[in-house]
């Protein structure tokens, strides 16, 4: 019988650094929402424990992955979490070196004759745009990585975002990858969610490399998933083929995504310690459907599960966290194993569940 991950995988500090390196830094990771960086100047802090990132768009609208650090005496440069720099510069408060936001060196108060400029500039990566969302790469992806066909056929031109929120959650960023994999908690955990899609009427979809994918089937009575389970004149965003449908998928290393019949539900986490995970949720819907089309009822019910969902997955870290010696995959965790797959193949001598 193959075994789950040991405790220590969610709970050791060391096992931790490890992943940020292999799994996140090395192959790329979802880094910012590009609804943060509509105009020129803008900038958002990338959440990463060990190191001072930002996603800044420049004057010619391009995107670039700085390191918010000052490259003459590592002052930190950026305060808060966003905001908009109507100089298009960054300016270090300290020695007043100044950078644009390609992050080229432009201004060298007091620097050595000869100082080479171009080496000494705040660039720390590329970023890619991959649905509604930018990846943040350590060089230029020579490839597009694949996506779940459900979203690589959405019109994404035809998506407005509705509704952003961000919280924290004490559980290890790979229980929250691993409880969104499977669905036979739905009856325990979400009473509410299994009333709309049955657990037993889903099926997962694991041989993929840099996705994993779930679909649900919806109750015949009902039209999408919300408190009242109805479109209340929310236009759809998928075919008439797949309105009868809920497809899940995670995307390589930190997005969750959710297709429903009428809006797009988004999740990027940013593992922030072994034991802390920030989320980032966002709720896209058609451009053509107004708010106040009951978009309280879809907000009221995410709401609810993502509240039941940090609860258990707390409740697991405080599990994992103690002498917990081990546990097994139910047979329908072919999900959250395929999962632990992806993990371990990643990370050197790790077994492989």
């Amino acid at each position: 019988m193959v075994s789950p991950f040991p405790r220590e995988a969610y709970t050791d500090p060391s096992r931790f650094a490890r992943e940020l390196d292999r799994l996140f830094r090395a192959h790329g990771y979802a880094a910012a929402s590009a609804d943060d960086l509509s105009r020129p100047g803008a900038w958002v802090r990338v959440p990463m424990p060990d190191d001072r990132l930002v996603v800044a768009r420049d004057a010619g609208l391009s995107l670039h992955l700085l390191r918010d650090v000052c490259r003459h005496r590592g002052v930190a440069l950026l305060e808060g979490d966003q905001g908009t720099l109507s100089s298009l510069q960054i300016s270090c408060p300290y020695h007043a070196w100044r950078y644009d936001l390609s992050g080229s060196l432009l201004r060298a108060p007091g620097a050595p004759e000869g100082l080479d400029h171009g080496a000494h500039g705040l660039r720390a990566g590329h970023v890619a745009p991959r649905l509604t969302s930018l990846f943040a790469y350590p060089t230029a992806p020579s490839t597009a990585p694949s996506l779940p066909p459900w979203l690589a056929s959405l019109e994404l031109a035809s998506l407005r975002r509705a509704r952003r929120l961000s919280w924290e959650v004490d559980a290890n960023w790979k229980l929250l990858v691993e409880n969104f994999q499977e669905s036979h908690h739905f009856p325990t955990v979400h009473p509410g969610l299994e009333a709309l899609t049955p657990w037993q009427d889903s099926h997962s979809l694991v041989e993929h490399d840099g996705w994993l994918g779930g679909v649900m089937s919806l109750r015949d009575e009902v039209e999408t998933v919300s408190t009242t389970g109805l479109l209340r004149g929310r236009r759809p965003i998928v075919p008439a083929s797949l309105r009868r449908l809920v497809h899940d998928a995670w995307i390589a290393p930190n997005l969750l995504t959710s297709l429903q019949p009428d809006y797009l539900l988004m999740y990027r986490l940013h593992p922030l310690s072994p034991g802390r995970t920030r989320v980032v949720g966002e709720v896209f819907v058609h451009r053509a459907t107004p708010d106040d089309a009951g978009l309280d009822e879809v907000f009221a019910f995410w709401d609810r599960t993502n509240a039941e969902d940090r609860a258990v997955c707390e409740r697991q870290q405080l599990g994992m966290a103690s002498r917990w010696e081990g546990g097994v995959y139910a047979t329908s965790e072919d999900g959250t194993r395929a999962f632990d797959r992806w993990v371990a193949s990643r990370l050197d001598g790790e077994r492989s569940p």
